[in-house]
């Protein structure tokens, strides 16, 4: 290797299996048949994830890992897991009508029927938090800010394995929730017996029948870094003004700030950016089938 080659180098790309998780939970479960037919299931999950950074599923693969605050302090990572879930609750139901048992003709128009369901309700993930623009930008240079300490960023992208930016120092990492869902499908199945052992079935489902929106994805930026610049008159406020901000000393001087996402409408901070409406538990979706046993 020529040493002309060793001095184009600025960083290199180091993995530690060093993550910890910890996961508790309380499940519980009650269960009550009635005699006329129905049958209730309720099961409810209190669980906690913590770990001090995972790999993401969509994300980490060689790289991996949620970006740190500070990669030197890992254990100051731990915080809420990227898939923790607080509470859900799973409610199902089967009805089989038992009202007209000594009357034949009626007893198939009803009795046959078998009604069922299930509700869904959900907490919701954390929301994955991170922050415009690059403070770290991986090169030796005065303009790499950061670049000693490697703060506020410094993890390297999957994708590819540049300096990413974390997020502003005040939070928490997974501090801030996404909302949480409901979702309730209905089902009406009736039997007709044709001979003996065969029979034919009918069913009906609706999946979210209820329409509720079920939010997978919203935007996580929750705040910019932003060089420090003098008013202008197309910007008389900028995000980090260079008359109204701490100067800093001669040995380090204000090179930017941290301020609050400037995006708003479908951009702004934790509006939503996907929902299940692509997916089986969009807007109503209905289903008709026939089975046919024997």
């Amino acid at each position: 290797v020529c040493s002309s080659d060793l001095q184009s180098l600025a960083s290199f790309n180091t993995g530690f299996s060093v993550a910890n998780t910890w996961y508790n939970s309380l499940a519980a479960t009650v269960r009550r048949p009635f005699a006329n037919g129905l049958e209730v299931l309720m099961n409810y999950t209190w669980a906690k994830a913590t770990d001090t950074g995972q790999v993401q599923g969509a994300f980490g693969t060689f790289y991996g890992g949620d970006t740190p605050l500070d990669p030197n302090n890992i254990r100051a990572e731990n915080g809420p897991s990227d898939i923790d879930i607080r509470n859900r609750m799973t409610l199902s139901f089967v009805y089989q009508p038992k009202l007209f048992s000594d009357n034949k003709i009626v007893k198939h128009v009803l009795d046959d029927f078998i009604f069922s369901g299930t509700e869904i309700a959900s907490g919701g993930q954390p929301i994955f938090i991170g922050m415009s623009g690059t403070v770290y930008s991986g090169a030796t240079s005065a303009s790499s800010y950061a670049d000693e300490g490697n703060i506020y960023g410094g993890a390297m992208s999957s994708s590819s394995g540049f300096a990413t930016t974390g997020r502003a120092p005040q939070l928490g990492r997974n501090s801030i929730k996404m909302p949480g869902y409901n979702d309730f499908d209905f089902r009406v199945a009736r039997d007709v017996p044709i001979h003996e052992a065969i029979k034919l079935q009918f069913s009906a489902d609706a999946f979210n029948l209820l329409n509720h929106t079920i939010i997978t994805g919203v935007n996580g930026t929750y705040s910019q870094y932003a060089t420090v610049a003098a008013p202008t008159s197309g910007t008389p406020n900028p995000p980090c003004n260079l008359n109204t901000q701490t100067p800093g000393t001669a040995a380090a001087p204000l090179q930017g700030c941290i301020a609050p996402f400037s995006g708003t409408g479908i951009s702004a901070f934790g509006a939503t950016s996907s929902t299940n409406s692509s997916i089986l538990y969009g807007a109503r979706q209905l289903q008709v089938s026939a089975k046919l046993f024997f």
